[in-house]
């Protein structure tokens, strides 16, 4: 089942019967990262998967995760020293009390009352963005707009200057490659652009970075490496993730022969999102834990220090919680899910990334009820250990 990692490239659909052929072959499944890094692949159930999502034994503090993958890179002769630096000590890497302090210096940013604050200047990015497409032709909506809405909103909410933004979106996508000879080099970059950034004068005092970098808890600041680290996680989990959500309910939109019905109806378009999102998650694996002692999973000795992923599709297609599961469709609660995680790491930005990608399924539907899908019947996916979306997405748009 090495295909849950890394196959090559997939279609559209293709890893959903590779991750749930695996949920029924077993619950663990040895795979292997292109740096070498072996780890084991979980494919559970519903329940399950969110029971373990909030296991305590499997932590994610980065110290932990950072060694055994050193360890593993100078087992194998590798002469990769570092590691990207979203394994940095953000809250995504880190348990509690560390996560909790650390979680709560941002939270306040993307609660539910800020979200709604944002809720117009997501609009109006988004018709801005719009309103440049051209109807009757042929575009690429993943880059006209699935990536460049989320990364102009979280850019502003956290303080990333609009002229930087497109190389800070080229960075991530090499560093997300998982190619490790260019990876690297571009995490490198990546971070040493954030430093800059964060310690220097034109940082935006109002803005998120601005609050981080001044936060003070009892006489506690963030140290230099926890702030690069939350950098990293804030403005690639702000909108990559989102990007691909977005790009996954329109394709899913168009390919079920929703899209009218959404701009005729528009209650319709958060039950497309949510239906996505279980059905086509974006987020292809939970990013990686390890075993802080033996344990079993579905009857399966787990021995400690193992790094684990936990896989989002096989869960949201989970039979025993879906009736139909394999099936996309709208005629049903699609909130049973764990696309955005569960327990203490639930995603912060949740609230945010529906927020994005029903407002730009709303003004697309409403703007070009014709619109049709051009591009190959199966397109092609991203395919590394964490994303599952596609990777373009032609269209016509037509009024």
């Amino acid at each position: 089942m090495s295909e849950l990692l890394s196959g090559g490239d997939l279609r559209a659909r293709e890893h959903h019967r590779i991750e749930d052929d695996a949920r029924a072959a077993g619950p663990l499944h040895p795979a292997t990262r292109p740096d070498g890094v072996r780890l084991q692949v979980v494919t559970v159930g519903l329940e399950l998967t969110r029971k373990l999502l909030a296991d305590r034994r499997l932590s994610k503090d980065s110290d932990a995760l950072q060694k055994e993958f050193k360890r593993q890179l100078a087992e194998n002769g590798s002469a990769q020293t570092e590691l990207a630096g979203l394994f940095g000590p953000s809250m995504l890497n880190s348990d509690n009390p560390k996560h909790a302090r650390l979680r709560g210096l941002a939270v306040k940013a993307f609660s539910g009352q800020a979200v709604q604050r944002l809720a117009p200047r997501v609009e109006e990015i988004t018709n801005e963005l719009i309103d440049r497409l051209p109807a009757g032709e042929e575009i690429d909506l993943v880059a006209a707009l699935a990536v460049p809405m989320p990364l102009h909103i979280i850019g502003e909410v956290l303080g990333v200057p609009e002229a930087d933004r497109g190389r800070v979106r080229t960075l991530i996508e090499t560093m997300m490659s998982m190619d490790p000879e260019v990876s690297q080099p571009a995490s490198n970059a990546l971070g040493g652009y954030f430093h800059a950034l964060l310690t220097g004068d034109s940082l935006d005092q109002s803005s998120l970075f601005g609050a981080l970098v001044a936060a003070d808890d009892d006489g506690d600041h963030l140290t230099h490496d926890e702030l690069i680290a939350m950098a990293f996680l804030l403005v690639v989990a702000g909108h990559e993730t989102t990007a691909g959500l977005i790009a996954n309910v329109v394709h899913d939109a168009l390919d079920n022969g929703l899209w009218e019905k959404a701009a005729a109806d528009p209650d319709l378009v958060p039950v497309l999102v949510e239906e996505t999102l279980r059905h086509n998650s974006p987020v292809r694996n939970a990013t990686h834990r390890i075993t802080t002692e033996p344990m079993e999973i579905d009857g399966v000795e787990v021995p400690e220090g193992t790094v684990l992923l936990i896989n989002l599709g096989a869960a949201g297609r989970c039979p025993v919680a879906h009736e139909d599961a394999a099936q996309y469709r709208v005629d049903r609660a699609t909130t049973g899910h764990a696309t955005f995680g569960h327990g203490s790491h639930y995603c912060l930005g949740a609230g945010l990334a529906r927020l994005e990608t029903e407002t730009v399924l709303r003004e697309l539907t409403a703007r070009f009820p014709r619109a049709t899908y051009s591009g190959d019947e199966q397109p092609e996916v991203t395919n590394n250990d964490i994303m599952a979306s596609v990777k373009t997405l032609p269209v016509v748009l037509r009024r």
